[in-house]
């Protein structure tokens, strides 16, 4: 009986492990795309600066369906980087609830 057991609890602690291990390589792997996009953009907001010779301007590059790279460049510096969200974003907290009507 108590093979059994620790069977099962070996079982569902390997469970948790994958299943943690497959979370966290999903969020690095969005992670690591995100940053993919976000230097590119980077890049070239640098070439266009460069390009320029540094000259007054202020202008904006995507970096990716939602989200743009703001740059202000003025008296040889860049004065504003900025990373500007270009859609709205809700958070669903909502929590289905049992209410007296589910009982009937």
């Amino acid at each position: 009986m108590v093979v059994i057991l620790i069977g099962l609890a070996f079982a569902v602690i390997a469970a948790l492990a994958i299943s943690s291990s497959h979370n966290n390589y999903s969020l690095s792997e969005k992670q690591r795309i995100h940053t993919d996009e976000y230097y590119a953009a980077s890049n070239k907001a640098y070439e266009k600066i460069a390009a320029s010779d540094w000259a007054n301007q202020e202008f904006t590059m995507s970096i990716n369906d939602t989200q743009d790279l703001s740059v202000k460049v003025s008296g040889g510096e860049i004065v504003s980087w900025e990373v500007i969200n270009n859609s709205s974003w809700e958070a669903d907290s909502t929590q289905p609830v049992i209410t007296l009507d589910d009982w009937d």
